[in-house]
């Protein structure tokens, strides 16, 4: 964590319209600071708030105050994922599988609303904690459970492919970036 420095005031003696250099890219000339900490920045670095640009730095230093999640919520919702993704594909997958054509237009309408559900029975399980990484980690769990979900289900029916479907695959799809663009 980085801790802010207090605006520096300008030098009196120092021309005004000398330019400065970006403390992020020291080749690219500047006349642009950042309004909380006064460092010198490009427009590469810059980031417009509706109070003037600040540099990416202060940005995420004022995004932390909503980030209150332990490392162990990140675990909490990989397993999550895991565990709901290890016992819902087999059934999902079926679903698709015998529904055909139609299989298509159910995954496209229930596919957000599962994914939706996953991120609030994740954000339940994390005790409603927001952190930085969680959405991350719910993806890696998704995918592990549809591999260890696909291993399980080749052991009993030989066939590793037998529970994939393109209806499945576009259900997989909208609830994972359901689930993902939720936990942000």
């Amino acid at each position: 964590m980085t801790v802010s420095q207090p605006i520096q005031p300008p030098d009196k003696t120092a021309d005004a319209g000398a330019p400065m250099f970006c403390a992020n890219h020291p080749e690219t000339e500047t006349y642009l600071r950042c309004n909380k900490c006064g460092k010198p920045i490009c427009l590469k670095c810059a980031v417009l708030t509706e109070v003037g640009y600040r540099c990416k730095e202060c940005i995420r230093e004022q995004q932390n105050v909503f980030y209150n999640a332990m490392t162990s919520d990140n675990w909490i919702a990989f397993a999550v994922a895991a565990a709901i993704t290890l016992v819902a594909w087999p059934f999902v997958a079926w679903l698709f599988r015998i529904t055909g054509f139609f299989g298509w237009i159910i995954a496209a309408l229930i596919g957000s609303g599962a994914g939706a559900s996953l991120a609030q029975i994740i954000r339940k399980s994390v005790g409603r904690r927001r952190g930085r990484y969680i959405r991350h980690f719910t993806i890696a769990g998704i995918v592990v459970g549809l591999v260890l979900s696909g291993l399980v289900t080749s052991m009993i029916f030989a066939s590793f492919l037998s529970f994939f479907s393109l209806g499945g695959l576009i259900f997989l799809i909208l609830a994972s970036i359901t689930a993902f663009q939720t936990l942000r």
